[in-house]
């Protein structure tokens, strides 16, 4: 179907001191962006990104939990021809294709489940 790999995860964190001292201190995750809500860890085809638990900003819907999957352009295709008209809640696409595309969709436990391309181009930017 096409799916390369994960893009990124989002993880609800209560201290963010402690969470990048396991994510970045111990594990050697490289700090990418830091704001008052959230932390980006970039690694070299992906990135997790910390962010408080009663944050104000992205992914406020996004469940327990939001996850992304980079995805080959054919495999968007499909997966979105797949999702058109299904009983999932869906919400994109977005972008363009070439230069980077998502489509999000709820899981059935609630959490943000995320298709993109972004990662065939580079790093996305923040």
């Amino acid at each position: 179907m096409g799916i390369i790999g994960i893009e990124e995860i989002f993880l609800k964190v209560k201290d963010m001191e402690t969470a990048i001292e396991f994510y970045h201190g111990m594990l050697g995750i490289p700090l990418d962006k830091q704001d008052g809500e959230r932390t980006y860890l970039q690694s070299e085809r992906g990135h997790i990104v910390l962010q408080m638990e009663n944050h104000t900003g992205r992914h406020q819907g996004g469940g327990p939990l939001h996850f992304a999957m980079t995805v080959t352009e054919d495999g968007f295709d499909e997966i979105l021809t797949k999702f058109a008209g299904s009983r999932y809640f869906t919400r994109g696409p977005y972008g363009e294709r070439g230069v980077g595309r998502a489509l999000f969709m709820m899981d059935p436990d609630g959490n943000e489940t995320e298709v993109n391309t972004r990662y065939l181009y580079g790093a996305p930017r923040r």
